[in-house]
């Protein structure tokens, strides 16, 4: 049983992380927007804060991937697909 629960927690905490990761784009899109809006408009703003996120994705992307590939190994191999059966053409006329 101690399997069954490690792969619940698993679920569980992978639930919360994509639901973090939805919150932070939603507002990452919201916060580049009202950036936008006050550059458009003729202000200054500035953008350290957002560069440092856009410079941190591709070691989260990274860290992430490498995560997967990882579980990947786990997950035993498919069943191979059952061969299809060899049928013979019809023998014999009319």
């Amino acid at each position: 049983m101690a399997a069954q629960d490690d792969i619940n927690a698993a679920v569980a905490a992978f639930g919360a992380a994509q639901a973090n990761e939805a919150a932070a784009v939603t507002q990452l899109g919201t916060d580049v927007t009202a950036i936008a809006a006050e550059l458009a408009a003729g202000g200054t703003v500035d953008t350290t804060a957002l560069d440092a996120a856009v410079a941190a994705q591709p070691a989260s992307d990274s860290a992430l991937t490498a995560a997967v590939a990882d579980v990947t190994a786990l997950a035993p191999p498919a069943a191979p697909a059952p061969a299809a059966a060899a049928h013979e053409a019809p023998q014999g006329g009319f």
